[in-house]
């Protein structure tokens, strides 16, 4: 597993409901090279740590995550899986 943590520009953050009755949290940012990315998580302490935060729209943020290295067996292959694990 490999942590990581970087510095984006945040745009927005969302929260909702699945189809499942799971809640989860959503926060849209710019990278240094303006790409957009979603990070989601359905953890329910990320989520009641982010919401009362009042982060400005492209105001610097600094989120923090951990990558796997994950097999699938079915089609033989590796892939990395991102895990949203919070804001510093």
């Amino acid at each position: 597993m490999i942590t990581g943590k970087e510095i984006f520009n945040f745009i927005d953050k969302r929260q909702g409901v699945t189809k499942d009755g799971e809640k989860y949290l959503c926060l849209n940012v710019l990278s240094k090279d303006n790409r957009k990315f979603s990070f989601v998580t359905k953890d329910e302490d990320i989520i009641n740590k982010i919401l009362p935060l009042n982060i400005q729209k492209f105001s610097p943020i600094k989120l923090c995550f951990d990558f796997d290295r994950i097999y699938n067996k079915e089609k033989n292959v590796f892939y990395w899986n991102c895990e949203f694990k919070g804001v510093e």
